[in-house]
């Protein structure tokens, strides 16, 4: 037997068999094939499932390039609604990074592969500005011509729509924005606030109706006077989004934060675990999507670190999954590190978490004071430094390719 291939490297070999004249090389792109010792005739005599499965494993952009340019049978396969559904599942989450403001930002797509490993790449997008959420494979950013208004792209596709611009007249710079996706009528939505005191704005991008507009729904607060935090000082920042269907706020509240269900677009509160006796306001506490879960992590002292998940949204039933022990935890320092701040490891007050990665196994985890990232893997407790030569990350949004569409035009 020949050596074992991972399942995304044999659906590409099987691609290039199918159309006799593509091969992928380490340089990218598609070159001319090469006739390998073990052949089979054509992929069209496989019976429809296993051609569906080989298909099924093929990322995204490459569906899109090349797949789909094949033959019209293989096209109508990957149309079809339920192949995407299930490519998606299929896709690698991976984690784009932004650094910098204005002309000199940073943008990157970083996967974190076992041991520790960390692959990044372009998002493929000649033009790119600040990326507020993902959703079902599309990316919300501001638009990158500073016209106040915000785009949805897919960097797989490369489908780009610009939204009109909202009635606040923001500039999407300082401000709360999300694309989320109502189940109930299929339509994504865009979600925006700059101040509750205005409201947020609501944008129907699937809608039927002739005349798309931003709606605006009232605040989470009927008193604005109960709001948990200085409204001159606090800033929304973008919410952390459970699979585009429910979006979290944070609020600067020591007992509990803002959410709104897509589908119903009202608000709520959700609490905190009763069980976290105290909470530094100071943000020593963080909201995280861990494997389609919200996740509550928080700091007791200088050397623990609780992992909370909320199992059950309805009831509102929190579990606390993981107990990160500073004692119990191998730190990797990088070899012949000159940074101080690398060769030690950090007490656990100055961090925060920031995401996750690779079904919820990996934290990410950044230093309040300077901005240094790492790793933590829940599994064998180890904690690494991320080295990058990107400086002052300033968001990190989980990220999965797709080939979902959005039929509606928007002139």
């Amino acid at each position: 037997m020949g050596d074992e291939i991972d399942d995304i490297e044999f659906a590409r070999q099987m691609l290039s068999l199918k159309e006799n004249k593509y091969e992928e090389n380490k340089s990218g792109g598609m070159k001319q094939v090469v006739k390998k010792s073990h052949k089979i005739s054509t992929l069209s005599d496989l019976p429809d499932g296993i051609l569906f499965n080989i298909l099924v494993k093929i990322p995204p952009k490459d569906i899109h390039k090349y797949v789909m340019r094949v033959c019209r049978s293989w096209k109508e396969i990957v149309s079809e609604s339920f192949f995407i559904e299930q490519n998606f599942m299929e896709s690698k989450t991976e984690l784009v990074i932004q650094s910098g403001l204005g002309r000199r930002m940073k943008t990157k797509l970083i996967e974190i592969r076992k041991e520790f490993e960390c692959e990044s790449r372009e998002v493929g997008l000649s033009k790119l500005s600040k990326i507020h959420s993902s959703c079902d494979g599309f990316l919300l950013m501001s638009e990158p011509g500073n016209n106040g208004m915000l785009q949805i792209i897919n960097p797989a596709t490369k489908f780009c729509l610009t939204i009109p611009r909202c009635p606040s007249h923001c500039h999407h710079k300082a401000c709360s924005a999300a694309l989320a996706f109502d189940s109930s009528t299929k339509q994504y939505k865009v979600v925006h606030v700059v101040t509750d005191s205005y409201g947020f704005e609501i944008f129907n991008v699937s809608s039927d109706n002739d005349e798309l507009h931003w709606e605006r729904v009232s605040s989470p607060w009927e008193d604005l006077n109960d709001r948990p935090f200085n409204p001159i000082n606090f800033h929304w920042k973008n919410p952390v989004s459970i699979n585009g269907r429910i979006l979290h706020w944070y609020v600067d509240s020591a007992e509990y934060f803002i959410t709104m269900q897509v589908k119903e677009e009202k608000f709520s509160r959700t609490y905190l675990p009763e069980r976290v006796k105290q909470i530094n306001k100071k943000k020593n506490y963080a909201l995280v999507e861990l494997d389609g879960f919200l996740s509550f992590i928080n700091c007791d002292s200088e050397k623990t670190m609780n992992v909370w998940v909320l199992e059950d949204f309805r009831r509102k039933v929190w579990f606390k999954k993981h107990t990160i022990v500073a004692e119990l935890t191998n730190y990797i320092c990088p070899y012949k590190s000159s940074r101080q701040d690398e060769r030690r490891m950090p007490r656990f007050w100055n961090l925060v978490a920031v995401a996750g990665a690779r079904n919820g196994e990996v934290l990410i985890i950044e230093h309040k004071k300077n901005s240094s990232v790492f790793i933590y893997d829940t599994k064998s407790k180890v904690m690494k430094p991320v080295s990058s030569n990107m400086k002052k990350l300033e968001s990190f949004v989980p990220h999965k390719d797709g080939l979902f569409r959005i039929m509606k035009s928007i002139a």
